[in-house]
């Protein structure tokens, strides 16, 4: 018996983006890769992206699915694009309109992928938003990310903390009026079957709202990236601890002869004397 296939729920709308059509197909199929998804065709776009999180504590940007972008020429500058989002789940409005920030972040980043960066230490040269140098790892001065995609972000993580919020509430107030009913109408069998609905459905409105409250403050709060320079000293490498205890390397070797001719002057090295104690014959 064959498998059937599982059913999405589908989310369409339409995005403006300066350029011509190729010009914005390129920047768009390059910019997918960032977000997870795998290019499997480029006209019209047709991307794909794997589950990364478990269902329970994923958000929608985390889900399994389809994006099938359609490209339009609509002038010599701009070129209109329909973005159609297949996802096995869109549960609330905020499930839409993370989908719709994330291609808001989407354009932003093909946007900018035509600014160049120099970095200040190695020289190399990045293409796009970037914070830190792809040849050398060190921070870029002056690169900022796209705003969309920290909305994008918060977006997603209050949608998602919003539906278990409400979820535990339900929870709550199903298991109460199961329960009180048969605790407080019969004192044999049934009221102690109300307490265990008690239990078990207060344990789960419990752990539902406490990771809903953690995910909202997660999003509200979120942890800054820094650079390797920018952690404390405890959580450096050992070896960038032994490394600095090393003496500094001298600018020339003309320098380093005359520093060992200083302290052979300083500290007078010890002459052994042998004497002869034989007689003269």
């Amino acid at each position: 018996m064959p498998r059937s296939r599982p059913t999405y729920e589908e989310h369409q709308f339409t995005r403006i983006i300066p350029g011509d059509v190729e010009t914005v197909r390129n920047r768009i199929c390059d910019v997918l890769e960032e977000f997870n998804y795998v290019v499997l065709g480029e006209s019209p776009i047709q991307a794909k992206r794997k589950q990364s999180r478990s269902i329970l504590t994923a958000t929608i940007l985390e889900y399994q699915g389809r994006l099938t972008i359609g490209l339009k020429q609509i002038s010599k500058a701009s070129t209109v694009a329909t973005f159609d989002y297949a996802v096995p789940y869109l549960f609330t409005r905020g499930d839409r309109e993370s989908l719709e920030r994330e291609a808001d972040a989407i354009i932003a980043l093909a946007a900018a992928s035509t600014s160049h960066v120099i970095c200040s230490g190695c020289g190399a040269e990045s293409t796009g938003a970037v914070r830190f140098c792809r040849a050398c790892g060190a921070p870029v001065a002056g690169s900022k990310l796209p705003p969309e995609l920290e909305i994008m972000r918060m977006t997603a993580g209050a949608s998602a903390s919003q539906q278990e919020i409400i979820f535990g509430l339900l929870v709550t107030l199903l298991t109460l009026a199961v329960s009180l009913p048969m605790v407080l109408g019969s004192d044999g069998k049934a009221a102690n079957i109300g307490w265990v609905f008690i239990v078990i459905g207060g344990l789960l409105a419990f752990l539902s709202l406490q990771q809903g409250l953690r995910r909202l403050q997660r999003t509200l709060n979120p942890k800054p990236i820094t650079a390797l320079s920018q952690k404390p000293d405890s959580q450096r490498p050992e070896f960038e601890s032994q490394r600095t205890a090393l003496p500094a390397r001298p600018a020339s070797v003309t320098e380093g002869t005359t520093e060992l001719m200083a302290d052979a002057s300083r500290e007078p090295v010890p002459v052994l004397v042998i004497k002869d104690t034989d007689p003269i014959k």
